[in-house]
């Protein structure tokens, strides 16, 4: 119970910051919503007959991508905070508490993991007050979540593997690119034309976000067996990645 109790006032410490630091805060909301107001910019108004039934622009065909991508981008805010942490010696004050690693990494994953899906619904919300209308009503809306959840523990774990190699924010920075950028382009779908780019789009997790919640919010089949099947296989990867994640991060700040 006191673990519990240690990690939930850390949860509340991480989300302290968004508030203290204007900038943080920012970022993280004026992010999707830029980002969105772009895409509706840029593509609102670009159709073409291969759309299926439901969608009207490339903005709303983009727009589960988006919602996807939105989390995506948070693996360099969290490699960021860790190196940042690191360098003021944060990490080695807590190597002398009575905090376990694993408490402290927790809050880290939950922390996010509500930021996250906060981030994507803050996407979906400006696409509706700009006339998406999203299918699959509340329990649409409710089954997205742990989807988001899913992929927002995801971007922690690559987070944590990036703060693990880089030696500085910069660095930290740079590295977060190499990921962010395919997921941009193949798992949100930027760059998703034929068969072949949407099988380098399967080795991407936000992939299975896009697809489920373009299933869910384009045609409301809530049924749709493909739905549980890209959860599975998004639970599969974000275990992997965030296992990894935690060892090596472990390994490096607290062994």
């Amino acid at each position: 119970m006191s673990s519990i109790r240690t990690m939930g006032a850390l949860v509340a410490v991480e989300w302290k910051k968004l508030y203290r630091d204007i900038m943080n805060l920012i970022v993280m909301i004026l992010m999707p919503v830029g980002l969105t107001l772009i895409i509706y910019l840029a593509l609102g108004g670009v159709s073409n007959d291969y759309y299926p039934p439901g969608v009207d622009s490339h903005f709303e065909f983009l727009l589960p991508g988006l919602m996807g991508y939105s989390i995506i981008y948070m693996g360099m805010m969290v490699a960021l905070g860790l190196v940042d942490y690191r360098e003021a010696g944060i990490l080695k004050r807590i190597q002398a508490t009575p905090l376990s690693p694993t408490a402290y990494l927790g809050s880290q994953i939950i922390a996010y993991m509500v930021i996250a899906v906060v981030q994507a619904f803050i996407v979906l919300l400006v696409a509706r007050l700009l006339g998406f209308v999203p299918q699959g009503g509340l329990l649409g809306l409710l089954l997205a979540c742990p989807f988001l959840a899913l992929l927002g523990i995801t971007a922690v774990g690559l987070g944590l593997i990036t703060a693990t190699v880089a030696k500085n924010s910069g660095a930290a920075g740079g590295l977060a690119v190499i990921y962010i950028l395919p997921m941009m382009m193949f798992g949100a779908w930027l760059a998703v034309f034929n068969e072949a780019t949407l099988n380098i789009a399967r080795f991407m997790p936000n992939h299975y976000v896009t697809d489920t919640l373009y299933i869910i919010f384009h045609t409301g089949d809530l049924s749709n067996p493909a739905i549980w099947q890209n959860f599975l296989i998004l639970s599969g990867i974000t275990l992997v990645v965030t296992g990894i994640g935690i060892v090596l991060f472990k390994r490096a700040e607290f062994g």
